[in-house]
């Protein structure tokens, strides 16, 4: 029985482990990120988030740039968001990619986002 708790744990662990690398080589292969505006009350930790998509029609009209999203959250989970600035291709997915952030428990708080879409023009270790 132990055995079969100790397996459990480790997919579990190994789950998660995966689940986080995967992200973070996404987001670091698209080189997109996301930087939060600070202010004087300490931003809310995502417990939860959907990964944005590279963007075809983007890249097919060669479009690049940052996004300004206002986030606003009810203590646990984005309630609104208000695009500020940016070009209205990426904005739309800037947009519906923070609408699907989940926090850890804390006050409700108005934020910005800075989402920045970049091309690559080669991914790094291409070989031709």
């Amino acid at each position: 029985m132990a055995e079969l708790k100790n397996k459990r744990v480790n997919a579990m662990k190994g789950f998660w482990l995966c689940r986080v690398l995967v992200i973070w080589a996404i987001l670091h292969l698209a080189n997109w990120s996301v930087v939060a505006q600070p202010s004087g009350v300490a931003l809310p930790m995502v417990s939860s988030a959907q990964v944005p998509l590279s963007l075809p029609v983007a890249r097919v009209a060669n479009v690049e740039g940052m996004v300004h999203v206002k986030v606003t959250t009810d203590g646990h989970r984005v309630v609104s968001t208000q695009v500020e600035d940016g070009n209205k291709l990426l904005a739309a997915s800037a947009e519906d990619n923070a609408k699907t952030w989940q926090f850890s428990r804390h006050e409700p708080v108005t934020f910005t986002v800075t989402y920045t879409y970049k091309l690559l023009t080669e991914w790094k270790g291409q070989s031709r």
